[in-house]
C-alpha cells in the first residue's frame, strides 16, 4: 500500500470535510484493470488525484500578478456621473477581447432605470475602445456603447456551442427591481433579444449568474446565489448553488456548492446574528484543456467589524477565494483559505472590493483574469484614503497557463508517484518552473512498481527551465510509443521547482 505523504496531510488540515466529498482518496491502491485512462488529456496538480504517494512535496496555490492599472472605466461624455458595477463579463472571440460592463449611476433619482450594459473591445486586451453602436438613447443621443438598456443588473456573456449562429452569444442577468432572471441571445454580442424569463423560487437570483454547456454531463450548468432567509433577518446568509438544464428554460438538480462552514464562521464573533462572511457569488468554469477540472473563483463577502457610524458591519468588502472540483459539484478549497485575489492598497481603485469577471482569457501562455474593483464598499462607504472620490474600474491579473496550483518541492527535493494510468501518444510534456539549480526527472514504473527499463531515474535527463510545455527525455530519447496503452505509474523526482501539469502528446 502506498504511503501518504505531506500533500495528503496538508490537504486535510485545510479542507473542511464537506469539500473532500467526492474527491478520490490518494492512498488507495489502484488495480491495473482500473488504471486511470488519461489518453492525451492534460492533467493538472490542482488536487491529489494524481498523487498516490509523495514525499517532500506541497500543493501550493499561486496568486495572479496585478499591476494596479485601470484598463477600462467610465471616461466618456455620455458616462459622466456613472460607475462600473461588479457584474461585468469578458470573452475572447474573433481575435478580440470583448467586455460587457455594468454601467450605472451610483446614486440616482430612479436607481432601477440607471442600470445598463455597455460594450468595449480590444485587439491586445489592454487598450479598449467603446463602440458607438447607436442602439439606445441616453440624454437625447444614441451616440454611446449601450447594448442592453436598464433596468438590468449587469451581464454574464458566454458562447453556446449548441446554438445556431444567430443565437451563439448568450447572456443572463437579474432585472431590477423584480426577482426575475432574463436570458438573452445575440448573433454578435451587440444586438440582443430576450428569449426567456426565469423565476428563481426560494433563494433568488441576486448575483452574477454563470451558465455554460458542460460536455461532461451533456447538459447546461448554472451557478448562482441561493439566499437562506432566517429569523431574525440578520441571520440570513448567501451561498452559491448549482443547477442543470437541457434547454436553458427548465432547471433541476439544485445543489449548494459553496457556503461558509464552521471554520469560516469561527473567524470572528460579530456580536450580531450575522455571520462574519458569506459567499456573494462565484465564477465557475471548466479548466481550458483539462476537461475534468472545474475552477471556482468565489466572491467572499466579509462583514464582521462593528461600525459606530452605520448600522452595518464592516469591512463590507469582497475578495476572491479559489476552489477546485473534478465534477463541478463537490469543491475543495485550496491555499489554506488564503485569498486568491486580495483587495488593493488603500487609496487605489480596488481597495474595497475585487470581483473576478467570467471568465479568464487565454493570452499566449498566460491567463488574464479581468476583474472589477471599487474603493467603495457594499455599505457605500468610500475608502478614507481616496478623500471622498469614488473610483471604479476594470483591471487585469495575470496567471501562468494552468498555474492555479502547483506541486512544489524545495531545495532538499521531493517526489510524487502517480496512481496507475494508461496514456496515448508518444511524448510527455510538463508545465514546470525550476530555479537555476532546480530540476525534474521522470521515471516510469510498471504494475508492480518496478522501474521500466530505459525509463528509470538513472536514465532520465534532468529538466531545468521554465516552460508550459517542457519536453521530457531519457538517455534513449523521448519516444514512449512502446508504453502507450499499458498500465504504468509516473514518478516525478523534484528539486527546487514547481510542477503544474503533465500531458502526453501524439
Amino acid at each position: 500500500m502506498p504511503q501518504c505523504g505531506a500533500v495528503r496531510l496538508l490537504l486535510i488540515s485545510f479542507f473542511a470535510p464537506v469539500f473532500l466529498k467526492g474527491i478520490p482518496a490518494p492512498c488507495a491502491e489502484t488495480n491495473p484493470a482500473t488504471a486511470i485512462d488519461i489518453g492525451t488529456r492534460k492533467q493538472l496538480f490542482v488536487d491529489d488525484r494524481f498523487i498516490a504517494s509523495s514525499r517532500g512535496v506541497e500543493l501550493v496555490m499561486n496568486t495572479p500578478q496585478r499591476d494596479g492599472k485601470v484598463l477600462l472605466t467610465t471616461d466618456q461624455t455620455w458616462e459622466q456621473g456613472n460607475v462600473i458595477g461588479m457584474y461585468s463579463s469578458v470573452l475572447k472571440h474573433d481575435g478580440k477581447v470583448k467586455i460587457w460592463y455594468d454601467f450605472r449611476q451610483p446614486v440616482a433619482t430612479d436607481p432601477w432605470q440607471d442600470l445598463r450594459v455597455s460594450y468595449a473591445e480590444s485587439t491586445d486586451g489592454l487598450r479598449f475602445k467603446k463602440l458607438n453602436v447607436g442602439l439606445y438613447d441616453l440624454d437625447g443621443s444614441k451616440e454611446n456603447a449601450v447594448v442592453l438598456p436598464g433596468p438590468i443588473g449587469g451581464s454574464s456573456v458566454w458562447l453556446d456551442p449548441l446554438a445556431p449562429p444567430e443565437q451563439r452569444f448568450k447572456n443572463q442577468a437579474k432585472v431590477y427591481p423584480s426577482t426575475e432572471l432574463h436570458m438573452h441571445s445575440s448573433p454578435d454580442g451587440i444586438h440582443w433579444k430576450k428569449f426567456a424569463t426565469l423565476n428563481p423560487g426560494p433563494g433568488g437570483w441576486d448575483t452574477q449568474t454563470v451558465v455554460f454547456w458542460d460536455p461532461n454531463i451533456r447538459r447546461y450548468a448554472m451557478y448562482t446565489r441561493k439566499w437562506f432567509r432566517k429569523t431574525p433577518r440578520l441571520a440570513s446568509y448567501r451561498t452559491v448553488r448549482r443547477l442543470e438544464s437541457d434547454d436553458l428554460l427548465h432547471w433541476d438538480n439544485e445543489q449548494i456548492v459553496m457556503e461558509a462552514d464552521e471554520i469560516d464562521l469561527a473567524t470572528y464573533e460579530t456580536g450580531t446574528p450575522q455571520p462574519p462572511v458569506d459567499f456573494y457569488g462565484a465564477d465557475v468554469f471548466p479548466c481550458m484543456g483539462a476537461e475534468d477540472v472545474y475552477i471556482m473563483l468565489a466572491e467572499a463577502f466579509w462583514h464582521w467589524q462593528s461600525r459606530s457610524s452605520t448600522k452595518g458591519l464592516g469591512p463590507s468588502g469582497f475578495d476572491v477565494r479559489l476552489a477546485v472540483s473534478r465534477d463541478g459539484k463537490h469543491f475543495q478549497r485550496v491555499g489554506g483559505r488564503k485569498p486568491f485575489m486580495s483587495t488593493g492598497p488603500d487609496g487605489t481603485f480596488d481597495s474595497r472590493y475585487v470581483w473576478a469577471m467570467p471568465h479568464p482569457v487565454r493570452m499566449g501562455d498566460e491567463l488574464w483574469i479581468y476583474y472589477v474593483g471599487s474603493n467603495r464598499d457594499h455599505d457605500r462607504i468610500i475608502d478614507e484614503a481616496a478623500e471622498g472620490v469614488h473610483l471604479t474600474g476594470i483591471g487585469r491579473a495575470v496567471l501562468r497557463l494552468d498555474g492555479f496550483v502547483s506541486a512544489d518541492a524545495d531545495y532538499r527535493g521531493g517526489r510524487i508517484t502517480t496512481p496507475l494510468i494508461r496514456f496515448s501518444g508518444r511524448h510527455l510534456e510538463l508545465n514546470v518552473e525550476t530555479s537555476g539549480g532546480g530540476s525534474v526527472r521522470v521515471e516510469l514504473l510498471d504494475e508492480q512498481n518496478r522501474p521500466v527499463e530505459g525509463f528509470t531515474k538513472a536514465d532520465a535527463v534532468a529538466i531545468n527551465g521554465n516552460s508550459v510545455r517542457m519536453p521530457v527525455r531519457w538517455q534513449t530519447g523521448d519516444d514512449l510509443d512502446q508504453l502507450a496503452g499499458r498500465a504504468v505509474r509516473l514518478r516525478f523526482h523534484l528539486q527546487d521547482c514547481k510542477l503544474y501539469a503533465f500531458q502526453f502528446q501524439k
